[in-house]
């Protein structure tokens, strides 16, 4: 009986260990089958006890896990070396995504009856500078087994010192019993002034901190477990550390009154980190308010400008028309030459102007759209009409596909025009002679699909992403004597999707054509 329960309280201790470390863990028999896995595997991994324990670890997640890296470790290097740490596997899993992992491994012989038993451990390294990192906890499943005190005290070594976090096991007194690997490795302690030594009294006294002091004596007599308990502090030989501390306290093991197991997990990194993200992201957010100062600013400046220069425009385009129809006299052939080049000049002066006034307008979320129930099929016909001039000076063929049964859709129509009127007188003045042009309307679910092609001059590819920048005019023979001002574009893409509609232009390159697709849905997202 005595073998027993000190069995059992020696299988208690191994799964305390367990149950306290963070990394993912997995125990596999000699025919690499799961006996037992953490449930800190589970959570990373994404998956279930029933579809983990006794598979064979290659079928796990569907064959995920049949990784030739792992088959080396395992089946190669394992079976000649009892221990392998370091060993580096980076692999995609079509749950979790790419993972790069390290790989701690332990082969114990003579445990629960097998041949061999293989401790797995496993550190996620691939966001290993980023914040998130989650606590580990295991639990295994041994509560039927029957090992011997020897066999259970090797394997909860061999978990130690396979877990990578810093452990440390405390006796009834606060004294070492036990410390883990990376404990020595990360505090630069030794074992010979460690094991038997009061906690507080290591390294010189300097592990006697209050706030550890206050876990251990008043936390812990009352709780059995404490998890992400933070710590800070600053130790002589490795600096100042910020920590997270996870205990379990044991009771009645060994013949002792209780077992203190101590994780420690170092986070000064991700403090730092977290520090210098909330630095950038409080200087992200002033220079953002600083632009979206800027940006009002300047859209007040056009708008105010837009308004102080369509009065005199307005004017001058007024008395050059009544020049030009000569209701106060005949002009001879020069003056009449030199009224219309005011007039022209004017009036592109006065669409710049007005282009500027609604970028700014969009830009500053100051466009408002007066929706009505529009019909597309009337404006499409009406738009090509209004070029049909310009279409017979250049000797252009012009196709209509409109489809018959186009419903009406919940549109600003004065807007809409402008974006087919400009995409159309677009494509007449980007086409040469004798070429073609075409407007193709169908609907799709619940939105409009226009297409306006042409067999014109087409786009560059370096000029694809340009054409909706303000101001920018491809560099053609045909822009150099038609006007334009290199905002129609961008301003009609910007209006499409200010009705909730996609905007998009497609060209083969050059002298290939150029064909812009929008949408508009049958009912706008913005209320009236």
């Amino acid at each position: 009986m005595f073998w027993k329960r000190t069995t059992k309280k020696s299988l208690e201790y191994a799964e305390s260990i367990i149950d306290t470390v963070r990394e993912p863990l997995i125990a596999l028999d000699q025919d690499l089958r799961v006996v037992s896995v953490s449930r800190s595997f589970y959570e990373v991994f994404k998956v279930f006890p029933e579809e983990t324990v006794g598979k064979l670890i290659y079928d796990l997640g569907n064959k995920q896990w049949n990784i030739p890296k792992l088959r080396e470790l395992l089946e190669t290097i394992l079976p000649q070396k009892t221990t392998f740490d370091n060993y580096e596997v980076e692999h995609d899993f079509s749950e979790i995504g790419r993972r790069i992992m390290l790989l701690n491994a332990r082969q114990i012989k003579s445990v629960l009856g097998k041949n061999r038993i293989i401790l797995l451990a496993i550190e996620d390294i691939t966001a290993r500078r980023e914040i998130e990192k989650g606590l580990e906890k295991a639990r295994k499943e041994l509560a039927d087994t029957k090992i011997s005190e020897d066999e259970a005290r090797e394997y909860a070594e061999s978990i130690i010192n396979t877990i990578r976090e810093p452990l440390i096991v405390l006796d009834q007194d606060l004294r070492a019993v036990t410390a883990s690997r990376s404990f020595y490795e990360f505090f630069k302690v030794n074992p010979e002034e460690t094991l038997g030594q009061l906690i507080y009294d290591l390294g010189n006294k300097q592990w006697n901190i209050p706030k550890l002091r206050e876990l251990l004596e008043t936390i812990l007599p009352k709780r059995t477990t404490f998890e992400d308990y933070e710590v800070e502090h600053d130790f002589a030989t490795i600096g100042r550390r910020i920590m997270l501390l996870n205990a379990r306290q044991i009771k009645r093991v060994w013949g002792k009154d209780r077992i203190i197991l101590l994780a420690i997990e170092d986070i000064t990194e991700r403090r730092e980190t977290e520090n210098g993200l909330e630095k950038a992201n409080e200087e992200l957010t002033d220079l953002a308010a600083e632009l979206n100062r800027v940006a009002r600013a300047k859209s007040e400046f056009l708008a105010n400008m837009s308004h102080e220069l369509r009065t005199p425009l307005n004017s001058i385009i007024g008395f050059s028309e009544v020049l030009y129809d000569e209701t106060f006299g005949v002009l001879n052939e020069k003056q009449k030459k030199y009224v219309n080049n005011v007039l022209t000049s004017g009036k592109h002066l006065l669409l710049l102007i007005n282009q500027i006034l609604d970028m700014a307008k969009v830009e500053s979320g100051k466009m408002n759209l007066t929706l009505s129930q529009l019909s597309i099929k009337n404006l499409l016909n009406e738009i090509s009409m209004l070029v049909e001039d310009m279409v017979g000076k250049k000797k252009l063929h012009l196709s209509l596909e409109i489809a018959e049964d186009l419903p009406d859709i919940e549109a600003d129509e004065l807007k809409v025009k402008e974006i087919i009127y400009n995409l159309l007188s677009n494509a007449v003045k980007f086409t040469p002679e004798g070429g073609k042009i075409g407007i193709r309307a169908t609907k799709s679910d619940s939105e409009i699909k226009i297409v306006v092609w042409d067999t014109g001059v087409g786009l560059a590819p370096e000029n694809m992403e340009k054409i909706f920048e303000g101001f920018f005019r491809v560099d053609t023979p045909y822009s150099r004597v038609t006007e334009g001002t290199g905002l129609g574009l961008p301003l009609s893409k910007k209006l499409v999707e200010l009705h909730g509609g996609n905007f998009s232009v497609l060209s083969d390159g050059l002298d290939k054509g150029t064909s812009v697709l929008l949408t508009l849905p049958i009912v706008s997202v913005q209320g009236v």
